[in-house]
């Protein structure tokens, strides 16, 4: 029995086909996202595609992109290559998150992952139109800029090492000073 295509199942099969061919030739270009299931296939691509670290500044990880399959498969992939994770958290995260979940596990098994609570500061200077921008840094050349996070419309890059480091000064520039998230679950 064929399995049937919608045209939903269609654009997405063709997006991510698209986005594969970007992330295997580490091209230059500015791409976008849009929706969930989107964000999901840049963002799985970018982290099959990391080597050495990511830094991200997220919400919750509430589920909509960090529960689906295929992030969940590049997010064990990349920890497997034993890639360094530092996350700032703009709001309390979900432990119900299975990407969360896989983080905390891979960071009690001795791996370098390290989660940071956001200041007030760190806030105020990541929002723009009353919404905090979140956004991630993959190596020194990948990076996803999400400029609408209620809709999930991103632009990312295989290989902008000027916007990544941009990003990156942004996000090291705070790190550092903020407080570790505690991990205990009441």
């Amino acid at each position: 029995m064929k399995r049937k295509i919608t045209m939903s199942t269609f654009e997405l099969e063709s997006y991510e086909k698209m986005i594969a061919s970007k992330a295997a030739t580490q091209s230059a270009d500015i791409l976008a996202n849009a929706g969930p299931d989107h964000a999901a296939i840049a963002m799985s691509k970018l982290l099959t595609y990391t080597d050495h670290s990511v830094k991200m500044v997220v919400g919750s990880f509430e589920g909509p992109i960090s529960n689906q399959l295929i992030y969940i498969e590049a997010l064990k992939y990349c920890i497997s290559k034993g890639v360094k994770f530092e996350i700032i958290f703009l709001d309390p995260p979900n432990f119900d998150s299975e990407a969360f979940k896989i983080l905390i596990d891979a960071k009690e098994n001795g791996r370098d992952i390290t989660f940071k609570i956001a200041d007030q500061d760190l806030i105020n200077r990541l929002t723009v139109d009353n919404e905090p921008k979140h956004f991630s840094v993959y190596d020194d050349n990948k990076f996803r800029f999400e400029k609408d996070t209620k809709n999930y419309f991103a632009w990312f890059s295989f290989n902008d090492p000027i916007k990544t480091a941009q990003l990156k000064n942004t996000f090291d520039s705070k790190f550092n000073t903020l407080g570790d998230l505690q991990l205990e679950v009441a």
